[in-house]
């Protein structure tokens, strides 16, 4: 089980676009990143232009960073902070010519290090079109470079550094992030606990260690009360650095990583990342994964891949609340108004959402999930038919592995027949098996010759009586349609056989004969 952030990914890698007026002219920006053995990386923003002119650059939202005039002169300057980076401003200006700027900042988590693997993932890299850049990144020796992402760059010998370097023209590209995994000596691990959890990281992030813990113990009550759940579960949280870029959006997970994706009892996974982004995020995912402990522990088991995934995205946001943060919406109002016009409100392909390993598009998934386990609670009373549903299946020490048995206690909670709000999302399930398989395959018979069979919408609409009897009828209306369009079809073909060989026959005309008028 994962936790898996669209808004991070748009947060730390969208491309921005900028209504700023762009004179003639244009400089060189020289991007120098000096990774430093403990993480921090210092990082240098150098302009140049010989010309007159106008620009802008992204500079940092809420890190202190020093602008220097080296040479020449800034005529006029201006600070937007409304741009599409949560973490970044934009620095538009005007120059004279000649003009030389620096920017200077230091950020401590410009490496991410968990030994032996490590991480660095430059700023944001954003700039006027109308210039160009390079960008240099200065890597200790002693790391052993594993991979670089994007393609494009060169490695140089730079003394004690590997130099990583990109080239950028501003017409074709003004934004980059780099990312260069790399290895590092092995070193001793620390600990800290809290009742049962137990978190292991290296010393230089002790206070991140703290943040976990302290978020826990805010947490934990009200994860037990939801799960019906008073035992504590021992719990070890490991940090990750990513590999990948893919793996930034990677928020959290629990079991082998890279394998099957499912739950190991006992252990969660936080992405260092969460260091970079905003505060919320960290909460968010470390209840999210706690919440898949807690809730397979409860009897909700894996073959509910997707009840799994949207209800700990949706109580996570709960319970984070609850603890006096903001988090926003997910997904939010446009997310969920470009699933329903992408799927037509037909969710039923998360029914084939079971066990471990992603789906074929995460995000449709994930969001879809987190829309059914919202939409339920706001339909029967808030978060608290959860609590309710925990507790029915506890009663019964049940483990609840399929969409029939996860309808009987969803009834036994609200006290209602729970399959029909299912149906309005185009789940078809029953209590029982036998009736759940029919109407889906009623449902998926009715969804195939939708687009040309006449009696598509009243077999639809038999299918919201929800009985085995209805599912019947739907699928007999939809062979029926199918044979009737069949029959129309036929029809069709044979008369237009029928004209076409009657204009044969006419175009042919009368057979006329010539005689010679000569004798023989």
């Amino acid at each position: 089980m994962m936790r898996r952030s669209a808004l991070a990914l748009i947060l730390l890698i969208s491309i921005p676009y900028f209504q700023i007026a762009i004179a003639d002219g244009g400089g060189i920006y020289t991007y120098t990143y000096t990774v430093k053995e403990t993480g921090w990386v210092d990082i240098l923003t150098r302009f140049e232009s010989n010309s007159s002119g106008s620009s802008w650059v992204l500079v940092p939202k809420f890190q202190n960073y020093s602008l220097r005039v080296i040479s020449g002169s800034i005529e006029s300057e201006k600070i937007i902070e409304n741009t599409s980076y949560y973490f970044y401003s934009n620095y538009t200006f005007s120059y004279s010519p000649g003009t030389t700027i620096e920017i200077n900042w230091s950020y401590r988590f410009g490496a991410l290090i968990v030994e032996p693997n490590g991480a660095f993932f430059s700023t944001q890299i954003g700039f006027n079109r109308m210039d160009d850049a390079l960008i240099l990144v200065k890597l200790p020796k002693i790391y052993s470079i594993k991979g670089v992402e994007p393609s494009g760059y060169a490695i140089e010998n730079g003394g004690d550094y590997n130099i990583v370097k990109y080239y950028l023209n501003g017409m074709r590209n003004n934004t980059l992030r780099v990312l260069i995994s790399f290895e590092t000596e092995k070193t001793e691990m620390e600990e800290m606990k809290v009742g049962k959890l137990t978190v292991v990281y290296p010393a230089r992030y002790q206070d991140f260690s703290r943040n976990i813990t302290n978020y826990y113990e805010k947490s934990l009550k009200m994860i037990q009360d939801i799960t019906s759940l008073r035992e504590e579960i021992p719990i070890k949280v490991n940090l990750f650095v990513p590999e990948k870029m893919e793996d930034i959006t990677t928020q959290g997970y629990t079991g082998p990583r890279y394998t099957s994706d499912v739950i190991t009892q006992g252990e969660v996974n936080l992405n260092m990342m969460l260091a970079r982004m905003p505060e919320y995020e960290l909460p968010l995912t470390l209840v999210h994964e706690l919440l898949h402990q807690y809730m397979q522990a409860a009897g909700l088991g894996v073959e509910l891949r997707w009840f799994h995934e949207g209800l700990a995205q949706y109580l996570s946001l709960v319970i984070v609340r609850e603890m006096g943060m903001n988090p926003p919406e997910e997904p939010d109002n446009d997310t969920v108004r470009q699933i329903m016009a992408y799927t037509g409100g037909d969710f039923s392909f998360l029914l084939d959402w079971r066990g471990g390993g992603l789906p074929g598009d995460p995000s449709l998934y994930y969001s879809a999930s987190a829309i059914i386990a919202r939409d339920l609670a706001r339909r029967y009373g808030g978060y608290e038919i959860y609590k309710k549903l925990f507790a029915e299946m506890r009663k019964d020490k049940a483990t609840v592995n399929s969409p029939e048995d996860l309808l009987k206690y969803l009834n036994r909670a609200t006290g209602e027949n729970v399959s029909d709000f299912f149906r309005s999302y185009g789940m078809m399930i029953s209590e029982s098996a036998q009736r759940s398989s029919l109407m889906r395959t009623a449902w998926s018979y009715v969804k195939q010759t939708s687009w040309f069979n006449p009696f598509a919408g009243a077999a639809a609409k038999v299918l919201e009586d929800g009985s085995e009897d209805s599912a019947t009828l739907a699928i007999y209306l939809t062979i029926l349609g199918v044979l009737t369009e069949a029959l129309g079809l036929a029809s069709i073909i044979a008369i237009l056989l029928m004209i076409e060989k009657r204009v044969r026959r006419s175009s042919r005309g009368p057979r006329v004969v010539v005689e010679s008028s000569t004798s023989p």
